[in-house]
């Protein structure tokens, strides 16, 4: 045997390096057959690890016997030369029983079966120690490989590439791939495989176009066919079919003059007429339609039309349900070629088994263990937090990114592991004996331990996905979900009914309680200006989101006419601006978790308010492009002044609870009359503010005063305010008219308006102490120095 593996699959040579460079790590000072076991573990995704795997071998366990038999010493430089005499008899045996077998590649499979009938070799020595059953091994491989290329691939004929060299430029061989196993298998998916079969099989109009969403396995489906002509279970008539990859890019990359681009699809075209067994697979086909168009040419779809209606060619086609509709169905000619296969988003327990069919490939290659838990989190996160991507697309990438995420983490700790050892090394004596003992530890463990991904690592993924915390609640977040009235009441102050309302429904939402397909809540507050509606909105985006930036505030009195409902979901087609999104469903699409605002509701239009009754239902609501935005994991609080009229009048000192409940249900009666009822009814709750009465004033002035003192410290300032300020400050007519908003006006006009004017013109200093004080009816600043404010 020589040292060309060019008959050899990809995983084959793979494995073959990978124990090539164990060997050298280990200090062997040759490559055996033992070595190759631990290539075909180490290396994954191939037969022969998937039934070691299954007879419970572990890439522990060889490294330990290795490490027990044969030792372990100083790296060592191994090529190819260094193989074994037994070793180089296995790959002979390997390759004679592939071409006996009417394969044209060496897989792992035809190593170890041969392998396995070498008694005297090391690797069975190790087998045989580790407890395995050599005839249940060879069984279990055999059985596997006819199970996965049977007999039929013995007759199984590539075409020569002299025949086809433009489609080979061009384009790749699928079936080519998966005789080398270089796809993932298809998992479900028989009726549309038994459709697709159908159709190929047919003697006119024979060519399928899959048309399916994005991420909902068109191209697998394309490459688990393959994977089911390779195996020969096809009618006669598709019995040596190959199907080839076209990439319609590639072919126009390069194309300058004009004719290039006509000259390489004929080319293609006559390859595949000559050589009478190609399938040519097209994903995107959409983009047929106009590729290579330019003055005076063809594009590709009119150059292929002859042929498909004479079926001298057949074509797969795949791509999306809008673009088969603007390109492919308005080309009658076109269309009437092609036969449509409607692939569907599979359901979540399709998609469990889907990602338990690909976890072995997962596991592999990122060396790291996923449980049925893991799976089943991932589907159920991706359905309820991903809703702009579809399955299985959307899981799979979650557990890919969960295992790179844990793989990452592992190698941290291992690397911090080692640090350790070696730290704790120099507080001993040190020996080689040592030295050696750390070294060997440490290969062993890099080496061979996989990590566990958890359940907490795919919500982490969705969690930095969408910005939405999904991870489970933690002592702190438990902790801050607890007191959140009493964080809620520090900044908004008096209104005790709207504060326990938005914590109850936060609550909810964080624990899981909350109907899965509605927003976190949904609130009207009402009240005249200024007692807190639009401050408890900001404090909520604060203490709940983390930010007031997670505060999107709709002012709904730009959305006085009809038409501006557009200026939300965008504009419906044939109308200017329709290429732009929406203001709402685009700034949700980016911050799907946040408080969304809809302030002084009774201004819009009432065809404006339509658009909110998708919302509160649904959760969801759909623009002018059909393109669904989620609304589930956002607290939507509108807020309206109906009413306030009524409130200010009943506003008296000392009247009773019995008038509050009055004046409450006058309130609620103007609200009904004002809005439509079904908007109304889909409310969680109805929240009126009530006026502020002189003790919730006093505390929102001192509370105003003591964020100036924050601010003047900043500057260097010292700030004290005298015992009367806050009273002097508060006038009790305007409060009644303007609330809170009064009492920041004339803060900003009286006092920091006074500071300012001295700071300017050199009277205080940076490191002084000053105190605000009234007196003779007008603010003044005293300590260190008094002086007049208005000097004559």
């Amino acid at each position: 045997m020589n040292n060309n593996f060019e008959m050899f699959t990809r995983r084959a040579v793979n494995s073959i390096e990978t124990a090539i460079e164990a060997a050298s790590q280990m200090g062997h000072t040759y490559v055996g057959t033992e070595h190759i076991i631990l290539g075909f573990v180490q290396e994954g995704g191939n037969i022969a690890a998937s039934v070691l795997k299954s007879n419970n071998i572990t890439l522990n366990d060889i490294y330990d016997q290795m490490v027990l038999f044969i030792g372990k010493g100083e790296k060592t430089h191994l090529t190819y030369d260094n193989f074994t005499p037994a070793l180089r008899r296995i790959f002979n045996s390997a390759a004679a029983a592939a071409e006996s077998s009417g394969t044209k590649l060496v897989g792992t499979e035809h190593i170890f079966m041969s392998l396995l009938k070498e008694p005297g070799c090391g690797a069975m020595s190790f087998l045989r120690a580790m407890g395995a059953n050599p005839a249940k091994l060879y069984n279990d491989c055999a059985g596997a490989y006819t199970g996965e290329i049977p007999a039929e691939v013995l007759k199984y004929s590539q075409p020569d590439r002299k025949q086809i060299p433009t489609l080979y430029k061009y384009g790749k061989s699928l079936t080519e791939e998966a005789l080398e196993r270089k796809h993932d298998p298809l998992i479900g998916r028989e009726k549309e495989i038994e459709r697709v079969l159908q159709i190929l099989a047919r003697r006119n109009k024979n060519n399928p176009c899959l048309i399916g969403e994005a991420g909902v396995g068109k191209t697998a489906i394309v490459e688990g066919l393959a994977q089911i002509f390779v195996s020969g279970k096809v009618p006669d008539e598709l019995k040596n079919k190959n199907i080839f990859s076209l990439d319609l890019t590639a072919m126009l990359a390069g194309a300058k003059y004009r004719g290039d681009f006509e000259e390489r699809i004929k080319t293609c075209i006559e390859e595949v007429i000559n050589v009478g067994n190609v399938i040519l697979f097209i994903d995107e086909i959409h983009s047929i339609v106009g590729a290579g168009a330019a003055e005076g040419a063809i594009d590709a779809a009119n150059i292929i039309k002859p042929q498909l209606a004479r079926g001298e060619i057949q074509i797969i086609g795949a791509t999306t349900i809008e673009e088969y509709r603007k390109n492919i169905e308005k080309d009658s000619a076109l269309e009437r070629r092609f036969q449509p296969v409607l692939i569907s988003e599979p359901d979540e327990d399709q998609t469990f088994n889907i990602l338990k069919g690909l976890r072995e490939q997962y596991e592999n290659y990122h060396n790291v263990i996923i449980s049925d838990e893991v799976i089943k989190s991932a589907v159920n996160l991706s359905v309820r937090y991903i809703n702009d991507r579809f399955l299985p697309d959307k899981a799979i990438d979650i557990i890919d990114e969960a295992a790179s995420k844990a793989k990452i983490r592992g190698a941290r700790k291992e690397s911090s592991r080692e640090k350790n050892d070696v730290l704790q090394m120099t507080d001993e004596f040190i020996t080689l004996e040592s030295i050696e003992k750390a070294f060997k530890k440490k290969s062993k463990n890099s080496v061979l331990r996989p990590v566990k991904i958890t359940v907490d690592d795919t919500a982490g993924v969705v969690s930095e996905w969408t910005g939405i915390p999904v991870k489970s609640i933690s002592k702190d977040e438990e902790s801050k979900l607890l007191n959140l009235e009493s964080n809620l009441r520090k900044r908004v102050i008096g209104q005790e009914k709207a504060v326990s309302a938005i914590a109850k429904a936060i609550r909810r939402s964080r624990t899981g309680l909350k109907e899965p397909n509605k927003p976190i809540g949904s609130f009207i507050f009402m009240g005249p200006t200024g007692v807190g509606k639009t401050e408890l909105s900001k404090a909520a985006a604060e203490f709940i989101f983390d930010s007031e930036r997670n505060l999107i505030k709709i002012d709904m009195s730009e959305y006085m006419e009809k038409h501006s409902v557009s200026k939300l979901i965008g504009a419906p087609p044939g109308y200017a601006g329709f290429d732009e999104s929406g203001t709402l469903t685009d700034k949700i699409r980016r911050k799907p978790y946040c408080v969304l605002l809809f302030d002084e509701i009774e201004k819009a239009h009432p065809e404006v308010l339509n658009i909110l009754l998708q919302i509160l239902e649904d959760g969801v609501l759909t623009d002018s492009k059909g393109r669904k935005t989620d609304f589930k994991n956002t607290l939507i609080i509108l807020t309206s002044n109906i009413g306030s009229e009524l409130m200010s009048e009943s506003v008296r000192l000392g009247f009773g609870e019995n008038n509050d409940s009055d004046v409450n249900s006058k309130v609620k009666s103007e609200l009904k009359r004002q809005l439509k009822p079904e908007l109304i009814n889909r409310l969680d709750e109805i929240v009126i503010f009530k006026p502020l009465e002189k003790g919730d004033l006093n505390a929102i002035t001192v509370k105003m005063l003591n964020e100036l003192k924050e601010r003047a410290e900043k500057i260097g300032i010292k700030l004290n305010f005298d015992s009367n300020v806050p009273d002097e400050l508060i006038n009790e007519s305007e409060v009644k008219k303007y609330g809170a908003r009064y009492i920041k006006r004339s803060v900003s006009e009286k006092i920091e308006n006074l500071i300012s004017q001295q700071l300017l013109e050199g009277h205080i200093n940076k490191g002084e102490e000053i105190e605000v004080i009234y007196d003779e009816g007008e603010f003044k600043l005293a300590s260190p120095l008094v002086y007049n404010t208005n000097p004559s």
